[in-house]
């Protein structure tokens, strides 16, 4: 048996510190609810809607966490029935809104189908997105999504139907926090 000992990297590295703990992070997962729509017929070509359709929301509360990134998954059926050469156009946003907060716009998404052909058919599509955030202000936070514009002139029946939402906050404990 030998007693031999390398004491090389000493010279490199003269004064040995602990290595810091690395940070563990948490995750969270928020499921929410939808309840689907029928869109009444409203016969118009571009109608910015005054009073939103809420269509899916989830609450999810990311208070016990430091520098969390939220990801936000939506999806949902969209059906349709139309006898001319109409298009279809739904408009979805995405809001974030806190406890006695203000709602807070965070995108967009546009749901569009154009058919050039005269011929009556009905349709059934998916339709999902994503988003995603680093979240500087921790706490309980309320992301809704809304049909906020409808263009479905010609267009004898749309429903959002299956509507899901869940959100994915990962982050360290906010109590493990150093100098991270």
């Amino acid at each position: 048996m030998t007693n031999y000992k390398d004491d090389g990297c000493k010279e490199y590295y003269p004064h040995s510190r602990p290595r810091p703990r690395p940070k563990i992070n948490q995750t969270i997962l928020a499921c929410g609810n939808g309840s689907g729509l029928i869109i009444p017929q409203h016969d118009q070509n571009d109608s910015q809607l005054f009073n939103p359709y809420v269509i899916a929301s989830v609450a999810i509360d990311t208070s016990d966490l430091k520098k969390a990134n939220v990801k936000v998954d939506f999806s949902s059926i969209i059906t349709f029935r139309e006898d001319d050469t109409d298009d279809l156009r739904l408009t979805f946003q995405l809001s974030k809104s806190y406890q006695f907060g203000n709602k807070i716009p965070l995108g967009t998404w546009t749901f569009e189908r154009d058919f050039d052909d005269n011929d009556e058919f009905e349709t059934t599509d998916s339709f999902s997105f994503t988003w995603c955030e680093c979240d500087a202000c921790p706490g309980c936070a309320y992301y809704t999504v809304e049909l906020i514009n409808v263009e479905s002139e010609g267009v004898d029946f749309v429903a959002i139907t299956s509507p899901s939402i869940n959100a994915l906050a990962v982050g360290p404990l906010d109590y493990d926090y150093e100098d991270y």
